[in-house]
């Protein structure tokens, strides 16, 4: 029987190690990309974590602000589909500044945190700049309603003087008794 000289077993030893050695280059080599992946993630969500804490800190200017602006807010009862009230607000607003509607389409009413929020699509509006301009004005400036063009779309005609475009208004209310 052969023994193992001490200088074998340092050879053998060594050569063990840098096996180790080479395995765990190879996993780091492979782990790596997904250990930077999952860094972004957890730097993504301190983020979002750090915005909402401001934002609950800041819930008193919040507060303070929605109850400025609330009493300025209609409120509708439950069982009322207003959407009847919304288009005839718009339409007499357009009519008055001599803006023509030709494709009006209501989407369906959304609630976001309390507050209602109504969708109108109108697809083909024709008019001159000023009508435009005085009829955005007049929408934000109605009595008893908030009145919101968040998608305005604008392309010259033919004709001189006269833009049509589409544009999305949004009406804001609440619902109540």
């Amino acid at each position: 029987m052969s023994t193992i000289s001490p200088k074998e077993k340092n050879m053998l030893l060594i050569g063990a190690v840098a096996v180790l050695y080479g395995i765990a280059a190879v996993c780091y080599k492979t782990q790596m990309p997904n250990w930077k992946k999952e860094q972004r993630v957890y730097q993504s969500a301190e983020k979002k974590l750090q915005e909402e804490r401001a934002l609950i800190a800041a819930h008193a200017t919040w507060r303070g602000e929605y109850d400025s602006i609330r009493e300025f807010m209609p409120v509708f009862p439950y069982e009322l589909d207003n959407n009847t009230y919304w288009m005839r607000l718009m339409e007499n607003t357009a009519e008055t500044n001599e803006l023509t509607i030709k494709n009006r389409t209501p989407n369906k009413e959304i609630e976001v945190g309390g507050v209602y929020e109504f969708p109108i699509d109108c697809r083909d509006w024709e008019g001159s700049l000023d009508a435009l301009v005085h009829f955005l004005y007049d929408l934000s400036t109605q009595e008893g309603a908030m009145l919101d063009v968040r998608q305005l779309h604008i392309r010259p005609t033919n004709r001189a003087g006269i833009l049509r475009g589409t544009f999305t208004l949004y009406s804001a209310y609440m619902r109540g008794n």
